[in-house]
């Protein structure tokens, strides 16, 4: 499973919910789970790319960063809103869509049904 995710520099709610999808991240790693961070900038002011991997490293974003400045990437999975999440099939096709404050959350109730709860560790 991949998540794909897109967030600004700019993104209040994206910031808030960092510490979230980052927990998913770890949690479900063990079960193959692999996430992609989007950088869609919500404007000029996000354009530089320096900027924003000081702002990714400060939020704790460790996986692979792509940075979207021309909207191709975006526009192409119809992103309209910040944050907005993706989860796929290994194959590509999107078994969630979900976005805003609340998206993350359901993203992991996807996962939670497709691959059951992370394990923990005793």
């Amino acid at each position: 499973m991949l998540i794909k995710y897109f967030w600004s520099k700019s993104c209040p709610s994206c910031h808030a919910n960092m510490p979230y999808l980052q927990k998913i991240r770890d949690e479900y790693a063990p079960k193959g789970l692999q996430v992609i961070s989007i950088h869609r900038p919500m404007g000029e002011f996000d354009l530089n790319e320096e900027a924003v991997r000081k702002v990714a490293t400060e939020l704790g974003i460790t996986e692979e960063l792509i940075f979207d400045n021309d909207y191709k990437i975006g526009d192409e999975m119809g992103v309209d809103a910040w944050p907005t999440y993706f989860l796929l099939n290994p194959d590509g096709t999107v078994r969630r869509h979900a976005r805003g404050q609340f998206g993350v959350k359901m993203i992991e109730q996807a996962l939670i049904r497709l691959l059951g709860e992370p394990d923990k560790a005793e």
